[in-house]
């Protein structure tokens, strides 16, 4: 569950509400100028910039283009606010499910807050700190490698067991022909991994693989073995390197924060939940003792 709440508060920044401006009185929006009035309930200029924030608008729009817009998202919550009264006159916002999803979509919103805000305390770094970090990661940076792949993505059996097979094969004509014996669907084509975008433990096992074996990879309900046929030295340099340095610092920053700051009020929490028989999720298992 913490690796789950973590992700979420990973997840790249969303709409927030927490951005359509700031607050008066406790539990009150700011008052802003009035955009527009539906039976006689206001739409202000926050809840508009609210519905705008999505839209990506360029900075360099022309004004009568940023109007369009401004106009097209304004009859947006001018529909929704008359589709939404419909529904209250019908009683709808009484009704168990209405509940059930105002609660989720609050616990939602009060998430992706946190999210902001952690990530608000996560510091810039400075030009010391990603100089020294482009320095400790020659593979990520001056020696950047990108592998040429020869790849073969298929369904993954139902047994597990049958991937043994697969181990000892040290072609891929050989992986190919095994599938083709054991009747599983697959594709095979060329393909690119680059050090400096895939995942770092995946490239930690890719730099200390014997040059010609063959590993697998479980991506989803598929499977992809890979064999490396070529190796390309790109190296990350200038601004796109300190720009790469500067995100996965933050990056780290963020983690950092995350299990100092959050894990320990998540597993204090987590240890006084109580499940009814049957609902609890499965058991860990215990951690290998160290020689």
């Amino acid at each position: 569950m913490r690796k789950t709440i973590a992700t979420t508060l990973m997840v790249g920044t969303a709409l927030l509400v927490a951005g359509c401006g700031k607050k008066g009185a406790e539990g009150e929006l700011e008052k802003g100028q009035v955009v527009a009035t539906v039976d006689g309930k206001d739409i202000t200029v926050h809840e508009l910039n609210a519905e705008l924030q999505g839209a990506n608008i360029p900075a360099n729009i022309a004004p009568d283009q940023k109007k369009q817009l401004e106009q097209a998202a304004l009859q947006q919550v001018v529909n929704r606010r008359i589709l939404a009264d419909i529904a209250r006159d019908r009683g709808l916002d009484k009704t168990p499910m209405f509940l059930l999803q105002e609660r989720r979509a609050e616990e939602s919103i009060l998430v992706q807050m946190l999210q902001r805000q952690m990530s608000a305390a996560v510091k810039q770094p400075t030009q010391t700190e990603i100089d020294t970090f482009i320095a400790q990661n020659p593979d990520l940076f001056a020696q950047r490698k990108i592998f040429t792949i020869d790849q073969i993505q298929f369904e993954a059996p139902k047994d597990p067991q049958v991937l043994r097979k697969y181990q000892p094969l040290k072609t891929m004509d050989e992986v190919e022909a095994m599938l083709k014996q054991d009747g599983l669907q697959y594709k095979r084509a060329p393909s690119k991994l680059d050090v400096a975008t895939a995942n770092p433990e995946l490239v930690q096992q890719v730099l200390k693989m014997p040059k010609d074996d063959i590993f697998l990879i479980p991506a989803g309900r598929v499977m992809v073995a890979n064999k490396i046929t070529g190796t390309d030295v790109q190296p990350l340099t200038g601004d796109q390197a300190n720009q790469f340095a500067t995100a996965l610092l933050q990056q780290r920053k963020f983690q950092d924060l995350l299990k100092r700051d959050l894990e320990p009020k998540v597993k204090k929490a987590e240890s006084e939940v109580k499940y009814q028989a049957g609902f609890a999720p499965p058991k860990k298992p215990a951690a290998p003792a160290e020689k």
